[in-house]
Parts: C-alpha cells; sequence; structure tokens
C-alpha cells in the first residue's frame, strides 16, 4: 500500500510542476489579486462547471445504471437544445412550457425508444460494440440534426432573462442565466443522489446492473427500469444542452464535443459517484474561465485553452486504480475461426487489386463520371481518398480485432504523420521519407500504450479519443509541424520505379493504382501474421488476459507491440493521405473525421483484414448514392448518418458483416467444402430443434406449415400420405 501511495503521490507532484511551469509559461497580463479578474474567474468558472456537472451526472447515472457508456450524451442534449429552440422560436411557445415539452415529453419519449430499439441488446454485448453502437448513435444524432436544421442558418438562444442586470458580484455581474445554471446543478445533483440511493426506483436501477435476475425476483422490473434510466440520462442530456448552447451558441460540433467534458468530469467520479462527478464539473469549469482569465497562450498554442479537458481527462485517467486482469466470458463458439490459408491470402490481394483497377479503368459501370473505359478525375479523386482511409482502417485490425484496445487515435496518428512528411522527404518526393515516418510513428503508438498498460476497455477508448482532440487543438496547429500562412501543394510527386506518385490529375490513375497495390500488400501481411503466434497471443490477451498471463504470455510487451505496429501502418497511412490532399489546413484532422472509418471497419467486422476493403466500399457507396438521388439537402450529411447507422445496426449483427456473409456464402467457393458441410450441419440441428418442439397447437397462428412441421403433425396423429387427397410430404410413409 505504501508502494502504491508513493507512485501516486510522485505522480500528483511531476504533474503538479508540469501544470505549474506551464502557468508561468503563459502567465497573461492579468493580475490575480484584481478583484475583477478573481470575479470574473469565480462566475464563469463556476457557472460553466455547474453544466459540466449537469452533464457530467446524467452520464454517470446512465453508466451506473444500465451498464453502458453512452458516447451520445452529448449528442442527444444538442438534438434537444435544437428541438427547444424550435418550439421557443418557430413555434413561439413561451420559455417555460416548452422547456417543458422538451424535458418532460420529448426527452423521455427519446430515452425509451432509444432503450427498446438499441440498447436492451446491448446488454450482453462486448464492449467493443456498446461503443461502436453509441459513437455510431452519436454521428447519427449529429448528422440528423444537421439535417433538419441546415448550420447554413445561424441560430441562438437568449440567456435567461437577457434583460435584466443581474447580481452585482464584486467588480462582475453575474447574470440571471448564470446563477439559475449554478442553482440548477446544485439541485439536479443532489435530486440525482437522492434518487439512486433513497428511493425504490435508484436501488432497483442500481440492483438491475449488478443482476438482472436476482433484480427481477424481488420484484423489480428490468424493461421498465431501463427505460427510467435511459429517460433521465435523455433528460439531463437536455438540460445541460440548454443551459449551455446560449454560451457556446447553437453549432452541432461544438455541442457534440462536450462529451469530452462530461467524460473528463465522469473519470473524476470514476463513473460512480454523482457528488464527483459535480466536483468535476467544477474543476474544469474553474480551470477553463481560469485560462481565459490569466493565460495568455502564444501564437503557437492559441487553440490550448479548447484542450483544457482532454488534459484533465488524461491526469484523471493517471490516477485511476490500475485495471485487474479479467478471465475471460463462458459464452458459446458459434463455429471455429477458419485461417485463410496463403494462397487463399494472396488470391485476395490479386482480386483486391483487379477489382479496383477495373473500377480506375473505367471497365466497371458506376453513376456518373464515366464513359466505359474511362474514369472521371473527380471521381478517381474520391478514390485515392476512400483507399487511404482504407489503410487507416487497416491499421486497427491487430490492435482492436485482435487485441481488443478500443482505440480512437488512429486517423489523428495518420494526421501527424501527415505533418512529419512535409519535413522528413514529402517535401522532395523522397520515399525514404515514408520508412521515417513510420519509425516515428511506431513509438508514437506506444506513447498512447502506456495507458493501456494500466487501463483497459472504456477508460482507454476515452483516453485514446482525448488524444485525437488533443492533436486536433494542439499538436496539428502548431506553426513547426505546419505553417498556417503556406496554403500551397506541401508535397512533391514521389519518383517510385519510374512512375510519378501524386494526386495530380494526369497522376491520379497511377496514385490510385499504387494505394490498392500497397493496401493489397498490408492486407496480404495481416493475413499472414494471423497466422503467427504474435496473432494469437494478441487474441488470446483480449479473450481473457489473466488465463494468457498464466500461461507466460507477457502482457506489456504484447501491448506494446500492437500498439507500435498499428502506429506504423497509422503513419504509412499519413504520407499517404498527404500525399492525396496535397495541402493541408491546421484543422484538417478534426477528431470527428477519425470516428466513421471506426464505425466502418466495426460494422464489416474488426477482426478481418477484409473488412478493411468493405468499409472502403462503404465509404463510396456514399456520394454515389448522393449522386443517384441528384444531390438532394436531405442526403447532405449521409457520410455522418451513413456509418453511424451501419453502426447501431451492430446492436442486431454484433459479429460484422464480413462474419455474416463469409458463412453464408463461403460454400459457393469450389475448395470449401468444409464450408458447404458445416452449412448441412447448422440447417439439420436448426431443424432437429424445431421438429423437437411439442408446439403443434401453435401451427397457423404462430408457426408457419412447413414440411418439417407437417411431418411432425403426421406423426403425431398416424396419418400417412395415402389417406391424404394430396401428398404432404414427398417421400412420406406408405
Amino acid at each position: 500500500m505504501r508502494g502504491k501511495l508513493n507512485g501516486r503521490l510522485v505522480a500528483a507532484i511531476v504533474v503538479a510542476l508540469i501544470l505549474a511551469f506551464i502557468v508561468n509559461k503563459n502567465w497573461g497580463a492579468a493580475s490575480f489579486f484584481d478583484s475583477k479578474n478573481l470575479s470574473t474567474f469565480l462566475v464563469v468558472g463556476i457557472a460553466l462547471g455547474g453544466i459540466y456537472a449537469i452533464t457530467a451526472g446524467g452520464l454517470v447515472v446512465t453508466y451506473a445504471t444500465t451498464g453502458i457508456f453512452n458516447f451520445a450524451h452529448a449528442a442527444i442534449g444538442c438534438f434537444l437544445a435544437f428541438v427547444y429552440w424550435q418550439l421557443s422560436h418557430q413555434y413561439h411557445l413561451p420559455l417555460l412550457l416548452a422547456m417543458a415539452i422538451t424535458l418532460l415529453v420529448v426527452a423521455p419519449a427519446l430515452g425509451i425508444l432509444l432503450d427498446r430499439v438499441i440498447m436492451r441488446r446491448l446488454r450482453d454485448a462486448s464492449l467493443v460494440v456498446q461503443l461502436m453502437v453509441t459513437v455510431g448513435l452519436m454521428l447519427t444524432i449529429m448528422g440528423l440534426t444537421l439535417t433538419i436544421w441546415s448550420p447554413k442558418t445561424s441560430r441562438t438562444i437568449p440567456h435567461f432573462f437577457e434583460s435584466s442586470k443581474g447580481v452585482q458580484i464584486g467588480s462582475v455581474v453575474a447574470t440571471w442565466h448564470r446563477i439559475i445554471t449554478v442553482v440548477v446543478a446544485l439541485l439536479v445533483a443532489v435530486a440525482l443522489r437522492w434518487l439512486l440511493y433513497r428511493t425504490r426506483l435508484g436501488i432497483s436501477m442500481r440492483a438491475v446492473v449488478d443482476s438482472r435476475s436476482l433484480a427481477g425476483l424481488v420484484g423489480a422490473k428490468p424493461s421498465v427500469i431501463s427505460g427510467a434510466s435511459w429517460s433521465l440520462g435523455c433528460m439531463t442530456a437536455g438540460l445541460a444542452g440548454i443551459l449551455i448552447a446560449p454560451e457556446t451558441g447553437l453549432v452541432v460540433e461544438n455541442l457534440a464535443l462536450i462529451i469530452i467534458v462530461a467524460a473528463a468530469a465522469a473519470a473524476i467520479a470514476q463513473l460512480k459517484s454523482i457528488p464527483m462527478a459535480f466536483v468535476g464539473g467544477l474543476i474544469i469549469g474553474l480551470a477553463t474561465a481560469f485560462s481565459a482569465v490569466f493565460l495568455q497562450f502564444g501564437k503557437d498554442y492559441s487553440y490550448a485553452s479548447e484542450a483544457i479537458p482532454c488534459v484533465i481527462l488524461f491526469i484523471a485517467l493517471l490516477f485511476l486504480p490500475q485495471a485487474r486482469l479479467s478471465t475471460g466470458k463462458i459464452r458459446l463458439t458459434k463455429r471455429t475461426e477458419r485461417l485463410t490459408k496463403p494462397w487463399e491470402a494472396l488470391l485476395g490481394a490479386f482480386a483486391i487489386v483487379a477489382i479496383v483497377g477495373a473500377w480506375a479503368n473505367g471497365w466497371i459501370p458506376w453513376f456518373t463520371g464515366t464513359t466505359f473505359g474511362e474514369r472521371s478525375a473527380i471521381w478517381l479523386g474520391r478514390g485515392a481518398g476512400f483507399l487511404v482511409f482504407g489503410l487507416v482502417m487497416i491499421s486497427l485490425i491487430p490492435l482492436i480485432g485482435w487485441a481488443g484496445q478500443v482505440s480512437f487515435a488512429n486517423f489523428a496518428i495518420a494526421g501527424i504523420g501527415a505533418l512529419l512528411f512535409v519535413h522528413f522527404g514529402g517535401g522532395d518526393g523522397n520515399p525514404m521519407g515514408i520508412v521515417w515516418v513510420m519509425l516515428v510513428c511506431a513509438p508514437l503508438g506506444l506513447l498512447i500504450a502506456l495507458p493501456a498498460l494500466r487501463l483497459k476497455g472504456l477508460y482507454l477508448a476515452l483516453a485514446t479519443m482525448a488524444f485525437a482532440e488533443f492533436t486536433d487543438k494542439v499538436i496539428a496547429r502548431h506553426p513547426s509541424l505546419l505553417d498556417p500562412s503556406n496554403s500551397g501543394v506541401l508535397y512533391k510527386p514521389l519518383k517510385i520505379l519510374g512512375f510519378s506518385i501524386s494526386s495530380a490529375a494526369n497522376d491520379r490513375k497511377a496514385f490510385v493504382m499504387f494505394l490498392v497495390i500497397t493496401f493489397a500488400l498490408l492486407f496480404l501481411m495481416l493475413e499472414l501474421l494471423r497466422r503467427t503466434r504474435w496473432a494469437r497471443r494478441w487474441i488470446a490477451m483480449s479473450d481473457s488476459p489473466a488465463a494468457s498471463a498464466t500461461i507466460g504470455v507477457n502482457l506489456t510487451t504484447s501491448k506494446m507491440a500492437v500498439f507500435m505496429l498499428s502506429g506504423a501502418m497509422a503513419g504509412f497511412a499519413g504520407c499517404m493521405l498527404g500525399l492525396q490532399n496535397g495541402a493541408l489546413r491546421v484543422d484538417s484532422f478534426p477528431m470527428f473525421a477519425g470516428l466513421p472509418i471506426v464505425l466502418l471497419l466495426a460494422v464489416q467486422g474488426v477482426r478481418y483484414p477484409i473488412a478493411a476493403f468493405m468499409g472502403v466500399l462503404g465509404l463510396a457507396s456514399f456520394p454515389a448514392i448522393s449522386e443517384v438521388f441528384g444531390n438532394p439537402s436531405w442526403l447532405t450529411q449521409l457520410a455522418l448518418i451513413g456509418p453511424g447507422i451501419a453502426a447501431v445496426a451492430m446492436a442486431y449483427r454484433p459479429e460484422g458483416a464480413v462474419f455474416y456473409t463469409g458463412r453464408d456464402v463461403a460454400g459457393l467457393l469450389p475448395w470449401r467444402q468444409d464450408a458447404r458441410d458445416e452449412k448441412k450441419l447448422l440447417e439439420a440441428k436448426e431443424r432437429e430443434q424445431n421438429i423437437g418442439k411439442d408446439e403443434i397447437n401453435d401451427l397457423g397462428l404462430t408457426r408457419p406449415f412447413t414440411e418439417d412441421k407437417v411431418a411432425q403433425l403426421d406423426r403425431v396423429l398416424a396419418i400417412t400420405d395415402l389417406v391424404d387427397e394430396k401428398k404432404m410430404v414427398p417421400g412420406g410413409a406408405r
């Protein structure tokens, strides 16, 4: 215990020294002892902290009562804030009535709908499926909000009692909106605590999470309680969205990003303490206000203040208890995974190159932009972009699919790789620069792996999402990596074996072919790697860390290796991303841009390398579908809604499309006699189970009159086909 305490004490001292250095380095002209500055800091910080506390409290309640971390929590609040604006400003309802309808009618209805359609199917799902479904729900709600309320139209929600002066606190006037926010936050924190620990409903909510069956035995109704939990979560999300919208504006991205803030505050509470969630919200609010009043970051870190929640999240995760080794759950294996043979992997790689090559040359008909034998430069550029995203996807296969380390940071690593490639040879067209970038991005992936050595599952996913946001706000915007004034082309064409590799219009076809060849080589490499002991270690580590450690697997080395491999592959994808874009901007790598990539891979089946290529086809389908319908306005957000809905569908098909397609289609291949035998065995087993059920009385009502059921009915009633007017079952008893 003393060793652990000393370790945490040392970490606390190091963090305190680093924060003190940053504060001292960036201290502005404002005096801390000036009453006006101090009053502004406290008023703004406590008001923001109150809003963050409400959001975090709702997130903690949802997790504590359902066991599911809802990444869509802030997006739900964003949607409800727009509903409130619609009712109060478009339909001109009184503000209190509009708020009552939003929070007491729309929010509970939305919570019950989500519970019945999606969340109930996630109770026993793996953590990867739960995270992907809720992230997909976040993108879906964001896309629907942007579709219903066009971002081209500016909208604002006024502060409460905006015309009144407010209350004088020192040298600052605290508006009634901020006073109401603080009071409401306190009331919500007290009410939620009371609800969870002093009411039968709250105790039942927590009991259902611990043991659903035991809670049912003592009279709890799990389905009703689950709906109440999600309704309560949506209500708190909507309340926070309405309160913070006047501060940030009705901008979907800004409101949805509150999930990072809420996650940081919830991490301080370890996702279980309502009071600590309130404290966490206040800490973030005060830190944000302190930065705005007293700190003055230079032009090199002009967006650093927006990364404060990410930093607090990192610090909170640093002091969380180390995750214990867990054993795997007993589960029914549907079928033994068959490893792809080397010659099959080679054949698959050739098929990928052949398909893309035929498309690039116009030999495959497309919806627009082509005649037979010619592909438009626009679609070749799009195809190159899709393949680059495919390279990012395939870098996640060993990390998420095999090792079970959920990461949303690979697109950020690719962005860093694209920026480094400018300095490591991309500006001169030197192919060796790609190697140097991969060598740098591999230890960068290792840096991200450091939290994975202590944390796992949800907390690791939060850490990688925070890293992606930190990269966008701080790293990618630093002038030493990318000069904001340099708006021209940053990369010269690569010269490889006499070919010019660039995104220029006359080189795009060659660029597409280069990308698909490298993609096919990585696909082949992963298929061969899957047959090695390293892949088996990663999969065993994912299934049961405790069992893996028992048989001698070094978990630390295994995690470090898979993160380094994934980081190097993401770095290569970043080099191709830079070549494909040509010119980069400081905002080229937002966190939200990387989420659809992860979701599309998960939808296809994150364990299988071919899923990355299927994800590329999925990306290509969205603009194609939009063009088929004439690019209507209601499809402008399809790039968000499409991956989001596909990820939500994982609640129904958790194994991924590749798994189900392979199970049904593999038997069509001439050499897959094993697949045909397996399918026959499954069909026979299912038929035997169906026939074995003595529910004949339901035939024609809830069960169809299939041949097997008719045969069963004949046997029970001792009826032969000779007695029937018409043969009911071919080849029946005579």
